[in-house]
């Protein structure tokens, strides 16, 4: 008795685990990039593990992409930010400056910023490289099938 329980609760288990399907948002991304996701899983499991894989790479791609905006946009503010407070107070006439700390402090917010702009760069052009991929990857299955239906977008009511 105890097998046949066991056995059914590996089969229920494993039918849940093949029961995944795209969520509304995840439907209305695989039409926006120009793929019929119910014909194509209806054609081949492999097709669902392809389109598993384009939503990964799109997601990555986004990810990549608002980070390494959210940096450049830090960086530049940080450099101007350390330029106006470097460039503070002026001296006096004998040459003696009381803006030294200023000084200080604007140089490493200047360096800052220059760092942080120098990290956004490999993200956004990971992001590039990681669209290019997805697109590579989108015209490899429609290759694939080349007499698909008409798509008719998904709407989220």
């Amino acid at each position: 008795m105890k097998n046949i329980l066991y056995c059914t609760m590996g089969l229920w288990c494993s039918l849940c685990l093949n029961a995944q399907d795209f969520s509304p948002k995840q439907q209305q991304r695989l039409d926006h990039l120009g793929l019929n996701h119910a014909y194509l899983m209806a054609q081949s499991q492999a097709n669902e593990q392809q389109l598993w894989k384009i939503l990964d790479q799109d997601r990555k791609r986004k990810n990549n992409l608002v980070m390494g905006s959210s940096f450049a946009g830090l960086g530049i503010l940080t450099f101007a930010g350390g330029i106006l407070i470097a460039n503070g107070a002026p001296c006096e006439e004998d040459g003696f400056c009381e803006n030294i700390g200023g000084a200080f402090i604007g140089i490493l917010m200047i360096t800052t910023g220059i760092l942080e702009v120098g990290i956004s760069i490999p993200l956004v052009t990971n992001s590039f490289l990681k669209k290019r991929k997805r697109n590579k990857m989108i015209k490899n299955l429609k290759a694939q099938y080349p007499n698909q239906p008409e798509l008719i977008p998904f709407e989220v009511n």
